[in-house]
């Protein structure tokens, strides 16, 4: 994706040495080109990645003890203990196991409940024991 960044970059460059009939500007051009390359490089790849942290930032702060929860490998348990680095997530009977806090993927349950009914995903089925 950067090799096609690069290579407008200097088809823009080249098309700013071969013009002779700029005007008064000059060199102004490549100054230019190379600010609208650096707004548009901004708004199509540093822009969303820095909304995608933030919710996943605010995802992890909300979790708390009763919620269930998705984590990013796929694991769903309901919340038992919520610590500064880690969650204790239950996913069956007497089986907990530690996760960390940036695995969580999705939040489900009765505290997520807002967003089941928003249509994002259902609450996923519960596993029986027998």
């Amino acid at each position: 994706m950067i090799g096609s960044y690069m290579a407008a970059l200097t088809f823009i460059l080249a098309q700013v040495e071969d013009g002779d009939g700029a005007g008064g500007f000059g060199g102004y051009w490549l100054f230019i080109y190379i600010a609208l390359f650096i707004g548009i490089f901004y708004l199509l790849l540093i822009r969303p990645g820095q909304k995608q942290r933030k919710a996943q930032q605010q995802l992890v702060s909300a979790v708390k003890k009763g919620d269930q929860i998705m984590t990013a490998g796929g694991i769903y348990g309901l919340v038992t203990q919520v610590k500064d680095d880690f969650i204790m997530l239950e996913i069956a009977k007497k089986t907990e196991i530690k996760v960390s806090k940036s695995s969580v993927a999705q939040r489900f349950g009765a505290a997520g409940a807002e967003e089941a009914e928003a249509g994002e995903e259902p609450e996923p089925p519960e596993a029986s024991g027998s």
